[in-house]
């Protein structure tokens, strides 16, 4: 009677066991796919620095993605940079190939002609602000009207004061294939986690 009743133990046994490697993995290859999908799909940036106030503040955390990415006016980006030893910039699109921009009394005007270039109406950069800052006193400056070459990306942060960004002959015109991603999704802090735009 006793040893019937040892068998079905043992093959209880090897059920648990069976079961909880099954657990393990579906635990390693669900972390598997996650660490494809932050490394190729989308990738969480640390903003450093001030020169996108008040879109995005220091020590805040975005999704960026550049799965299937075209970048666009507007359109806030995030790109590698020897400026700052390789650590990626965060900036704004202003510009793109074939787009003249024009940067004069404190206003920026872009256009896909020369003779047809309008004034950037930009709520997030809260009013005027002068090129003649960090721009074009330190680093040197570009000749405007400019055209935006092939490739290329005209970049201004929105914090216009600080930002060192393309007015500047040192970070210059980007080139579209140091774009990292597009900022999606702000994550941290968590009071304020939602879309950037």
């Amino acid at each position: 009677m006793e040893k019937e009743n040892a068998k079905p133990k043992v093959k209880e046994t090897r059920s648990l066991w069976k079961e909880l490697f099954e657990w393990v993995d579906l635990i390693v290859l669900t972390g598997i796919v996650m660490l494809l999908i932050f490394t190729f799909v989308f990738r969480n940036i640390e903003i450093d620095g001030g020169s996108m106030n008040n879109t995005l503040i220091h020590g805040e955390r975005v999704i960026i993605s550049n799965l299937f990415y075209t970048p666009k006016n507007g359109d806030i980006v995030v790109v590698s940079s020897e400026v700052y030893d390789d650590i990626p910039i965060i900036k704004r699109v202003i510009a793109t190939e074939g787009q003249w921009i024009d940067i004069r009394n404190g206003l920026v005007y872009v256009g896909d002609s020369e003779d047809d270039m309008q004034l950037l109406e930009e709520d997030y950069i809260g009013g005027q602000y002068t090129e003649d800052i960090i721009a074009s006193n330190f680093y040197g400056h570009h000749t405007y009207p400019l055209q935006v070459p092939e490739n290329k990306l005209f970049l201004l942060g929105d914090n216009r004061s600080v930002s060192l960004d393309s007015r500047t002959t040192v970070v210059g015109l980007v080139d579209e294939r140091q774009v990292l991603g597009k900022a999606l999704y702000r994550v941290y802090p968590l009071d304020k986690m939602g879309s950037v735009y």
